[in-house]
C-alpha cells in the first residue's frame, strides 16, 4: 500500500512539473501580445480571485477553535513577498537582460538551492540515494539541454547583470518551495498556502501594474483568444492546480525529494515545443528524459529500499574487514 502511494506521489511530481513546463511555451505564444508585467502578475491576481471562494468554503467548515486568525497571516508575508512577488518580478526582469540559453541553465540551480535551504530551515538530511539520484538527473538534464549549453554565454559581461538577477529569482523560487514545506508541517492546508501567499504577492504587485506597466483590461480583450486562453491557463493550471498538487505532495515527501522533478522541465518544455511551436526533438532529449525519470523514481519511490541495500553492503563490508584483521 505504501509503495502504491509513493508511486502515485511520483506520478503527481511528474504531472506538476509538466504543468509548470507549460508556462514557457504559453509565455512565448502570448509574449508579443501582452507586456511582461501583465504576463507575470495578472495570472497571479486571477488565480487568487478564483481560489478565494474555495478557501472561504473550507474555512466555513472549520469549528470555532480551529478557525484561522489574523495572527496566522504572519506566516505568509515572507513566502508572498519573496517567493511570489519578488520571484516573478526578478524572473521577468532577468529574462529580458540575459539569453534564454543562460536562463535555462541557471534554472537548473533551483533543486540544488532547495537542498541547501531544506538542510538549514527543515534540517532535512541529504543521503547517498538522493545524491546519486541528483547526479543521474543532472546527467539527463545535460543531455536534454545540449542546445542551451551550446548557445549559452556566461563570459560576456553584457549578460552578467541579467544572469545575476535570474539567479536571485531562482533563489526566491527555492526559498518558496522550502518554506511551503514548513507551512505544510504547521498543518496549513494547500488552499491556505496558495491563497494567502498569492494574496500577499498580489497586493505587492499592484504598484507595478499602476505605474510601471499600467493595467489595461481592454488591451487584454483586444489581444485575442490565444492570449486570453494563455492567461487563463497560467492562472488556473500553473499558479493554481499545480501548486495545490505540489503542496499536497509535500505532506508525505521531503521537499528535496519532490523538487528533483524540476529536472524534468527541460524535457517537458522540449516536448511542448514540438506540439505547440513545431520544434524538433532529438535522440539526446529523449535519452536525457528517460534518465531523469529514472533519477526521480529512484529518490521518490525506492529511496528506503536503496538505503537498506547500501546499509547492508556497508555492514557486510565492515564485518569482512574485521574478519581480515582477526586472521592477519
Amino acid at each position: 500500500m505504501l509503495k502504491i502511494q509513493k508511486t502515485r506521489d511520483w506520478l503527481l511530481v511528474i504531472l506538476v512539473n509538466f504543468i509548470w513546463a507549460t508556462q514557457v511555451p504559453v509565455i512565448r505564444l502570448i509574449g508579443d501580445k501582452l507586456g511582461p508585467m501583465t504576463i507575470a502578475f495578472v495570472p497571479m491576481l486571477i488565480s487568487t480571485l478564483l481560489f478565494i471562494p474555495f478557501l472561504w468554503a473550507e474555512n466555513k467548515k472549520r469549528k470555532g477553535s480551529n478557525r484561522r486568525t489574523w495572527k496566522d497571516l504572519k506566516y505568509f508575508i515572507l513566502p508572498g513577498l519573496i517567493g511570489i512577488f519578488l520571484m516573478q518580478y526578478l524572473y521577468t526582469l532577468g529574462s529580458t537582460l540575459t539569453l534564454a540559453a543562460n536562463a535555462g541553465i541557471i534554472t537548473l540551480t533551483i533543486p540544488v538551492l532547495v537542498v541547501i535551504f531544506a538542510s538549514v530551515l527543515l534540517k532535512e538530511k541529504f543521503n547517498i540515494v538522493r545524491l546519486i539520484g541528483f547526479i543521474i538527473a543532472i546527467a539527463g538534464v545535460l543531455l536534454t539541454s545540449l542546445s542551451d549549453i551550446k548557445g549559452a554565454s556566461f563570459s560576456e559581461s553584457i549578460y552578467f547583470k541579467g544572469n545575476l538577477i535570474f539567479l536571485l529569482a531562482c533563489s526566491c523560487a527555492a526559498f518558496f518551495n522550502t518554506y511551503s514545506k514548513l507551512l505544510v508541517d504547521k498543518k496549513f492546508t494547500e488552499l491556505e498556502i496558495l491563497v494567502y501567499s498569492s494574496l500577499v504577492g498580489s497586493i505587492a504587485c499592484i504598484p507595478l501594474l499602476i505605474w510601471v506597466e499600467p493595467f489595461s483590461f481592454s488591451k487584454i480583450i483586444d489581444s485575442g483568444r490565444i492570449a486570453i486562453f494563455g492567461l487563463l491557463e497560467l492562472s488556473l493550471m500553473v499558479y493554481g492546480v499545480s501548486m495545490l498538487l505540489f503542496f499536497y505532495i509535500l505532506k508525505r515527501m521531503d521537499v528535496s525529494q519532490a523538487i528533483l522533478g524540476n529536472y524534468l522541465l527541460p524535457f517537458f518544455i522540449s516536448l511542448l515545443g514540438i506540439i505547440l511551436l513545431n520544434e524538433k526533438i532529438t535522440a539526446s532529449m529523449l535519452t536525457g528524459g528517460i534518465i531523469i525519470f529514472a533519477g526521480t523514481l529512484m529518490v521518490t519511490v525506492y529511496e528506503k529500499q536503496l538505503l537498506l541495500l547500501f546499509n547492508r553492503r556497508g555492514k557486510s563490508g565492515s564485518i569482512e574487514a574485521e574478519e581480515v584483521q582477526k586472521t592477519a
